[in-house]
């Protein structure tokens, strides 16, 4: 498959219109919900695709997408899809028809003329993907149907009031039992409760508990262990050592802490990748717009700081970051990722 193929079913999947300079372009169209009377269904809406050869004119799309998936310039890409446009015209005039992927496929006539057929593919419409064909039944049908029921019912009307009125009675029965039987006292004997009440604290200064805790002492007061007293029915209690549980807890501060000083130290190594000098050979692009009114409205817009803007080949490019090589550029890149993920590097 020809390489630059794979690019436009990408663009097509988020595109209307790819154009596939020197060739002509592909134009998707949406389809909205119809209803088929031959099946009887109402079918969902998609998308299909149509062949202009008259859009042949480069509109930067094309390029800027196998530069950023090549991370080449503007300039090595365009040789790129030139060169791949040239074998497929090639195809095209040798074997008389040419595949565009999923999109559909090119046919030539003996007159020169070209005619598409689309694909059936639904890959390229993400939004429509999984939608099902409704089948739709004639109100005339539901309306014998009920009719038809109806009738049915009646006939069974009797046995059907005796069978509720029996179901009835039996659920009364049911429901006096039952409070009968929750209504009547049970002794419990030796029953030990619940209880929310705390009896007393006391420190346990005994040899055996020589872990400190700092939970609750007072200055001058010894490091013996808190201990924990409740008060139960059963008159029985329970000791419960605070050291352990203050250890834990100190050691998942010490661990937090450490994380946020690892994540300040890769924001500041990522900030110190972005460069800006206008005296860089290469650029940053991040966007490509036909005009510079767009250019600064995009600027204003973006909420960043530190933009500019490259006129080039009829195209004005507004740029975040530059190098004075190819690898600081895509350093630059890697460090604005999260923000801008689609920016390519451009040669100025």
């Amino acid at each position: 498959m020809n390489e630059i193929v794979r690019h436009i079913e990408y663009l097509l999947v988020s595109n209307d219109c790819v154009v596939i300079p020197g060739l002509g372009a592909v134009l998707a169209h949406t389809v909205a919900a119809r209803y088929d009377e031959e099946r009887g269904c109402m079918m969902p809406p998609s998308r299909t695709f149509t062949f202009n050869a008259g859009l042949s004119q480069n509109d930067g799309m094309l390029i800027s997408s196998v530069a950023r998936s090549k991370s080449v310039t503007y300039e090595v890409a365009r040789h790129i899809v030139a060169t791949e446009v040239d074998d497929m015209l090639r195809t095209l005039s040798q074997t008389g028809t040419l595949s565009l992927g999923k999109a559909g496929r090119l046919n030539a006539g003996r007159d020169g003329s070209m005619s598409f057929v689309p694909s059936t593919a639904s890959c390229l419409s993400p939004e429509y993907m999984g939608l099902p064909e409704l089948h739709l039944q004639p109100v005339i049908d539901i309306v014998r149907q009920r009719n038809a029921a109806d009738s049915h019912r009646q006939r069974r009307s009797f046995g059907y009031y005796a069978s509720m009125t029996a179901r009835v009675a039996a659920s009364l029965v049911a429901l006096i039992a039952l409070g009968f039987v929750l209504t009547t006292p049970i002794t419990v004997d030796n029953a030990q409760y619940a209880s929310l009440g705390i009896e007393s604290f006391k420190a346990d200064n005994s040899a055996d508990h020589k872990t400190e805790s700092a939970l609750m002492r007072r200055p001058g007061e010894s490091t013996a262990a808190l201990v924990l007293v409740v008060d139960r029915h059963s008159d029985a209690s329970e000791e419960a050592d605070t050291a352990s549980h203050n250890a834990y807890i100190r050691s998942r501060l010490k661990d937090k802490l450490s994380a946020e000083v690892k994540k300040t130290e890769s924001v500041e190594q990522a900030c110190d990748e972005i460069r800006f000098d206008n005296d860089d050979k290469y650029c940053l692009v991040i966007a490509s717009l036909a005009s510079e009114a767009e250019a600064e409205e995009f600027v204003e817009k973006s909420g960043y700081t530190q933009l500019g803007i490259l006129s080039k080949d009829g195209r004005y490019r507004v740029y975040a970051a530059t190098g004075s090589t190819i690898s600081q550029a895509q350093s630059a890149a890697k460090a604005l990722s999260q923000r801008f993920p689609d920016a390519w590097v451009c040669r100025k």
